[in-house]
């Protein structure tokens, strides 16, 4: 999971910054023989350049941010026509002072039920992908970091959650924890505790206030070059090494959740993703069910199942037998099987049945208690026909339940045990 996270994140990330390699008027990417392309290509290359080399110079300075200061400096002294960040997001965002400061109250929003529902569904969503990519950044700076250290999952859902409220309060905008940001932070050295988030924050909030003019000033080139790099570290090349050993259905849904990634958004992947494996766990565990046969000295044919019956194995299940072909009594056995559910319990029924109506008659062993009762109960008075024939032994049949909301329950001993 944590590799198909960083691939995807990688995947939109990388998607989000070859837009500023696009003309705005025509939607093609610049050329390189343009002034602006040049400009925009050339700032993007010098800066990833610099965060590579100046690490090599001196460990005094943090490389991006000398990478971006060398960068804005020299598209200056050069005078490339290149687009800073206050060209894109407006010269009113970086005017500075103590008026961009955020007032606390209230949204503005009507507080009615109709509101409310409108809201819950973007919330939830928000909610859910802001904590799976907050856990799982976790997980992947955890790995980086191979310290013997792990965060707490609880702590950071819940710092999450009231950040975002308290943001919401102040007329701010939810969000989660940043990828690209939390691997430059450690990649740069020493950003690797939770002051480094909470520091960036700080100086941010001091930048926009006393030095806005400066940051609108970095041109959007330098930034993509770092978000390239971040891009480049991020992306999980052992994945596509491990694609060709992995089963053929595994990388399916990872070819589905990268090509809805790439098409939508993560959240939507996330939800495909998440469908598309339980889809294909049902199938593989529908066809692990089988089946081998051997004749007991009575004359009796044995079945021995082996692997999970549920609703999705009962076509498997009942492929499996021969009621017309097979002698006048046969058995089968449970042992290394599991009856999962009401659908399996039906299957049973229906295949008794059908030796019933043949004048045949079927014996069942090593059901679970629970499964027993339920199956008897499938028939009036509770009680099984002649030619289904329940073969219990307390010593060696398993206890395990089965996924059935059923007022019977009441009246069937809790399992003690598993087997």
């Amino acid at each position: 999971m944590k590799f198909l996270f960083q691939t995807f994140i990688a995947i939109v990330m990388t998607r989000s910054q070859l837009v500023h390699f696009r003309d705005a008027a025509t939607g093609q990417f610049l050329s390189l023989t343009s002034q602006a392309g040049f400009a925009m290509y050339f700032i993007t290359g010098l800066t990833m350049v610099l965060v590579k080399l100046l690490p090599k110079i001196t460990k005094a300075i943090p490389p991006t941010l000398g990478a971006v200061v060398l960068s804005t400096i020299l598209s200056k002294l050069f005078k490339l026509p290149v687009k800073t960040l206050a060209d894109v997001a407006g010269a009113a965002t970086f005017k500075g002072g103590w008026s961009v400061l955020p007032k606390i109250g209230l949204p503005n929003i009507p507080f009615s039920l109709s509101a409310f529902k409108t809201i819950l569904p973007y919330a939830i969503t928000m909610a859910a992908v802001g904590c799976i990519e907050s856990l799982l950044t976790m997980q992947l700076l955890d790995g980086m970091m191979d310290d013997g250290k792990r965060g707490s999952t609880i702590r950071e859902c819940i710092g999450q959650g009231t950040g975002n409220f308290i943001s919401g309060l102040t007329g701010g905008i939810g969000g989660c924890a940043l990828l690209g940001q939390s691997i430059i932070n450690v990649q740069s050295g020493g950003g690797i505790s939770k002051w480094s988030g909470m520091s960036m924050s700080l100086f941010l909030a001091c930048a926009i206030v006393a030095a806005a003019p400066l940051l609108g000033a970095v041109p959007v080139a330098t930034l993509v070059g770092v978000m390239l790099l971040v891009c480049q570290s991020t992306f999980s090349w052992s994945s596509l090494r491990l694609l060709s050993r992995i089963p053929v259905l595994d990388a399916l849904v990872i070819g589905i959740v990268s090509l809805v990634t790439v098409q939508h958004d993560l959240a939507q992947a996330v939800l495909v993703g998440t469908v598309a494996s339980a889809i294909g766990f049902a199938w593989k565990q529908s066809t692990a069910l089988s089946a081998t046969t051997s004749d007991s000295p009575q004359e009796k044919k044995v079945y021995k199942l082996r692997g999970p019956l549920f609703f999705g194995s009962t076509t498997q299940f009942a492929s499996i037998f021969k009621p017309k072909s097979d002698p006048n009594e046969v058995v089968i056995d449970f042992q290394n099987s599991r009856v999962m559910d009401h659908s399996a319990l039906e299957a049973i029924s229906s295949l008794a049945d059908q030796y019933g109506e043949l004048k045949k008659t079927v014996y069942i062993r090593h059901l679970s208690n629970d499964c027993s009762q339920l199956l008897k109960r499938l028939y009036k008075g509770n009680q099984l026909p002649p030619y289904e024939v329940l073969e219990t032994d307390p010593k060696t049949d398993p206890v395990y339940g089965v996924a059935e909301k059923s007022k019977f329950y009441e009246n069937i001993a809790s399992p003690t045990t598993t087997s």
